[in-house]
């Protein structure tokens, strides 16, 4: 038995080792349906409505289920008809926008937020969670904060806090709050 779990603890390290010899940007944020699936098994799973119309959208404020991502001196919302979001997911990109602001000097720029299900863009997912409002793209910086931010955003991927991609048609991230795994981290600040 102990012959096992020594062997099974060296089969972990070996293959946690080969994994940090690989590229991180392109082992965590290269899109895939395998991603797209964990995503939307999350929003299912979690009980998130799948807001169908911008009249849902708006209701769901009024109910309190989304909130406002108003944005601030860290973060700035561009250019989004509909711009809100789970508590979460607003309480992520609120973190995340002042560690982006101290490393980089400048706001972080979020491009997309709850999308309803009638609203789906043309090269979109069937499974986007952007309907349920987990969601939120971010415009891709350039230079170092475009490796802090990627460094980040797979930091974060690896804890279990969210599901990132980054996208090449419009270049942008998108991610989706895993809630009860940011709710936990979170908590822990």
């Amino acid at each position: 038995m102990k012959y096992t779990s020594r062997l099974a603890a060296l089969s972990l390290a070996v293959s946690s080792l080969v994994a940090s010899t690989q590229p991180a940007v392109a082992q965590s944020l290269r899109g895939s349906h395998a991603s797209v699936n964990l995503m939307y098994r999350r929003a299912v799973r979690g009980g998130l409505d799948f807001y169908e119309t911008p009249t849902d959208v708006r209701r769901a404020v009024v109910r309190g289920e989304l909130v406002a991502l108003p944005g601030n001196a860290n973060y700035t919302v561009a250019n989004i008809g509909m711009p809100y979001v789970r508590r979460e997911t607003r309480e992520f990109v609120t973190a995340l926008a002042a560690d982006y602001r101290r490393a980089c000097g400048t706001p972080l720029v979020v491009t997309s937020a709850t999308r309803p299900m009638s609203r789906r863009l043309a090269n979109g997912s069937s499974l986007s969670v952007h309907p349920t409002g987990m969601a939120v793209d971010l415009r891709k910086p350039t230079g170092r904060c475009l490796t802090w931010l990627r460094r980040t955003l797979i930091a974060d991927e690896r804890r279990g806090v969210i599901e990132a991609t980054e996208e090449r048609r419009p270049p942008h991230f998108h991610v989706a709050v895993l809630s009860s795994a940011y709710t936990k981290v979170a908590s822990r600040r």
